[in-house]
Formats: structure tokens, C-alpha cells, sequence
């Protein structure tokens, strides 16, 4: 995968997260850049491991380790790639995710999932009035 793509899959992810939010929750963004950042769904940081539409990390990472985009970001984190790599495949594939959460908005996020609830509830008053 391309650094790009990992930012649109966790950006994917973190849309999924954020759907099983309460109205509540969605108003407290540091509550919500915690969970997204601990979620297993987004960045596999808790397990070290996280489950990917796109195949294995093996796979994944084929792509993103000379991205320069991702290096700018995984250096400017003062990281150590050899003590990365030593932990394998899976830990750079969580690294990238990570990461890639520095180029998503959960501002916009929280507003698209605002949005969809909105039109989820006129779609179900009209549903309710034809009854």
C-alpha cells in the first residue's frame, strides 16, 4: 500500500469507529483522538496487529517504506526504523496507521457522521408518517 492509502483506510476505520460513538462522545474530540488512536480497527496499537481489507502487513508495507511522504512523518517522530523493523512487518504496518492519523480531520469526520445521523432520522420520520 502507498502512504496515501493507508491515510484513506484509516481514515475508512476511523469513519467506522466514530459511527458506534454516542451523540455525546462525538463532542468530545480528545475523548475521540484517544479511542481512535487505542481502537484496534484503526491503528492495531493496543494488539500490535490490525485486521486490513488490503491483505497481510507483509504486503502492506511493500509500498510505504520508501514513501517519502511517510518517512518525513515517521522522522519527524525522531523514530528508529531498525529498532521498528525489528518487531517485524506488523509493527511497521502500525506505525504507518499511526501515523496517518496526523493527516485526517476528526473534525470533518465528526461532521460527516453528524450528517449522516441527521439524514438517518428524516429518512426514518418520512418512513414513519407513510405508515
Amino acid at each position: 500500500m502507498t502512504y496515501e492509502q493507508y491515510i484513506e483506510e484509516t481514515r475508512a476505520n476511523c469513519a467506522k469507529v466514530l459511527s458506534d460513538c454516542s451523540a455525546g462522545e462525538l463532542l468530545d474530540v480528545e475523548y475521540l483522538r484517544k479511542i481512535l488512536w487505542e481502537d484496534d480497527r484503526v491503528t492495531g496499537v493496543i494488539s500490535g496487529y490490525c485486521t486490513s481489507v488490503r491483505g497481510t502487513a507483509a504486503e502492506n508495507i511493500e509500498g510505504v517504506l520508501f514513501d517519502n511522504k511517510f518517512l518525513e512523518d515517521f522522522n519527524e517522530r525522531n523514530m528508529n526504523m531498525q529498532e521498528v523493523m525489528a518487531y517485524g512487518t506488523d509493527a511497521i504496518d502500525v506505525v504507518a496507521r499511526c501515523l496517518a492519523l496526523k493527516h485526517i480531520s476528526i473534525l470533518e469526520l465528526v461532521e460527516q457522521e453528524q450528517q449522516r445521523r441527521r439524514q438517518q432520522q428524516r429518512e426514518a420520520r418520512k418512513n414513519a408518517v407513510r405508515v
